[in-house]
């Protein structure tokens, strides 16, 4: 699926986000419950976030096309049903991609704030990367 526009990028990042809160919910058990409680908050406040900008550049969706993105790069298999060392393979690898698409889809954004916003989450995203460290976790 090619997101090539301001609303297809901010709905497959919407979607993103709740997929990720539903994940981070259904997941959190055991060592796991604080963080991934904790990234299950984080994700629904991004979700938020996303919901405002794009309900305030609703104006500018219509600009300018956007190209060169496509959402099945960007695909991650979750199953929050699995033992927890999967889980966490499974949080780190959703946290790496989040923030591999955020910041390629800044890169194409033509709406400075929405970028900005982009880039921001694409920082976040490696912070909650490296916060998902199994040696942190297993101690």
């Amino acid at each position: 699926m090619e997101l090539n526009t301001f609303g297809a990028i901010l709905g497959f990042a919407i979607e993103w986000e709740k997929r990720a809160a539903a994940f981070y919910e259904a997941g959190a058990r055991n060592r796991l419950l604080p963080p991934f409680l904790e990234l299950a908050q984080g994700a629904r406040r991004r979700l938020r976030r996303l919901e405002q900008a794009r309900q305030e550049g609703v104006a500018e969706m219509i600009l300018e096309p956007i190209h060169g993105l496509d959402g099945e790069a960007y695909r991650v298999d979750l199953s929050p049903e699995t033992e927890e060392t999967v889980l966490l393979q499974q949080a780190r690898r959703l946290e790496e991609t989040a923030a591999r698409f955020y910041q390629d889809a800044a890169s194409r954004m033509p709406i400075r704030e929405v970028a900005r916003l982009l880039q921001g989450l694409a920082q976040e995203n490696m912070k909650r990367w490296e916060h998902l460290d199994i040696g942190t976790l297993t101690r």
